[in-house]
C-alpha cells in the first residue's frame, strides 16, 4: 500500500509542496536541535529541561534570522 502511494503521489502539485516544504524545515530545525544537544537532555527537572529547549529554540531562530538578513545584505550588494 505504502509502496504504491508514494508511486502515485503528484510531487508537483501546489498541495504536495507546501506538505514537503514544511517537512524539510521541521527536518532542518529537528537537525539543528540534535546538534545542539536538545534530543537527550541531561537535566532532571521537567522545568530545567523546558528552560534549556526554549533557549535552543531561541538560538536557531537567531540563526536563522541571521542567515536571513546575511542573505538580504547579499541581495542588496549584488543589485547596486
Amino acid at each position: 500500500e505504502g509502496a504504491r502511494m508514494r508511486h502515485t503521489l503528484d510531487r508537483e502539485g501546489a498541495e504536495y509542496k507546501v506538505v514537503y516544504g514544511t517537512r524539510t524545515m521541521v527536518e532542518r530545525i529537528n537537525s539543528q536541535a540534535e546538534a545542539l544537544g536538545i534530543t537527550t537532555p541531561k537535566l532532571r527537572r521537567g522545568r530545567a529541561i523546558v528552560n534549556q529547549n526554549s533557549l535552543t529554540y531561541v538560538l536557531i531562530n537567531l540563526r536563522a534570522l541571521q542567515r536571513m538578513r546575511h542573505a538580504a545584505t547579499e541581495a542588496r550588494l549584488s543589485v547596486a
